[in-house]
């Protein structure tokens, strides 16, 4: 059963941590921001759990070592960030893979489903409007809400993501909570480094070069055709470019190689397939997604995931 988890447990400004917190302990109150969180995964547990919480202003940290899903919506007259840090795979966020440089943005009232990825951290910032709009002008900053697309976010290329994420740990690790004299400062001072994080520099805000162009070409098709049989040399022409062209490209936006990326989605897809027992085999599930020598998929998964997948197969089984 889903368990309501609520952000108005201590007083203004409050920080809070929780280490290794099952689902049905996460504390209830009556504030207007609830997350209902269900386990995928049989035994789910949060790893980690990071709040801090000033009059306009709340971030938090959710570590997690399993898949969870999250159904929530956005409190009127707020908007919210959340950012992820996986080495896993793609989390999805209302039934959209995120790609590595981009983040969820959500305005008052839209609707939120979540689904993570086990060893992922997700980051969340939720302010008020007003507070976001005097920020935006205050700094110059990009206005991230006006130029999202479908409540995603595209930045510039994955550092600006990790400087996002960063701006945010720093807070969250401060050794005491901000003072109610200096709470109103930290506030502006988080979301100003983090929009400003997010914000283009000059000489990046012209139009991309054509490598990262084809970057986005090819991380749309990966996942268009994971499942299928391919190469770099097939990648290539079916994109019509150079090997060269597509992997600088690729490793400036999103962090990572073409088929180093293709093999993390392929290893999330089959979990996710084997936690659904979508295929009665783990055979069948790794031929799905062309892991054709099965005792190295085996081994990349049990590296990844730190089970075996017979044993991820087993667990969630009825």
């Amino acid at each position: 059963m889903p368990f309501l988890y609520s952000m108005s447990a201590l007083p203004i400004p409050s920080l809070l941590t929780l280490e290794s917190v099952a689902l049905d302990e996460l504390s209830t109150g009556n504030d207007q921001w609830h997350i209902d969180f269900s386990s995928v995964e049989k035994h789910a547990r949060i790893h980690r759990l990071k709040h801090m919480r000033g009059p306009r202003l709340r971030h938090s940290q959710f570590d997690f070592k399993c898949s969870i899903s999250a159904v929530s919506c956005v409190p009127d007259g707020h908007i919210t960030f959340a950012l992820s840090q996986s080495t896993t795979g793609r989390p999805t966020w209302n039934h959209q893979r995120l790609y590595p440089n981009e983040m969820v943005v959500l305005y008052s009232g839209e609707p939120v489903h979540y689904l993570c990825e086990p060893n992922e951290a997700l980051f969340t910032v939720t302010t008020t409007l007003e507070h976001y709009e005097q920020c935006c002008e205050l700094y110059g900053t990009t206005d991230v809400l006006k130029q999202r697309q479908g409540q995603r976010y595209q930045a510039h290329d994955h550092y600006s993501v990790l400087n996002a994420v960063n701006a945010i740990s720093v807070s969250l690790n401060q050794r005491h909570p901000p003072d109610v004299v200096s709470g109103s400062q930290w506030e502006a001072t988080l979301l100003s480094s983090l929009l400003q994080a997010l914000s283009p520099r000059y000489d990046s805000a012209r139009e991309a070069p054509l490598r990262r162009q084809i970057a986005s070409q090819a991380i749309e098709y990966l996942h268009a055709h994971a499942h299928s049989a391919l190469c770099m040399e097939q990648l290539t022409q079916n994109l019509g470019t150079h090997g060269r062209t597509l992997h600088q490209g690729f490793v400036e936006t999103f962090g990572t190689t073409p088929m180093a990326y293709l093999r993390t989605l392929r290893l999330s897809n089959a979990r996710h397939d084997l936690l659904t027992q979508r295929w009665p085999t783990v055979t069948e599930t790794a031929m799905h997604w062309n892991f054709f020598h099965l005792g190295r998929f085996s081994q990349d998964y049990q590296r990844t995931y730190g089970e075996s997948p017979s044993q991820t197969l087993r667990r969630n089984s009825a």
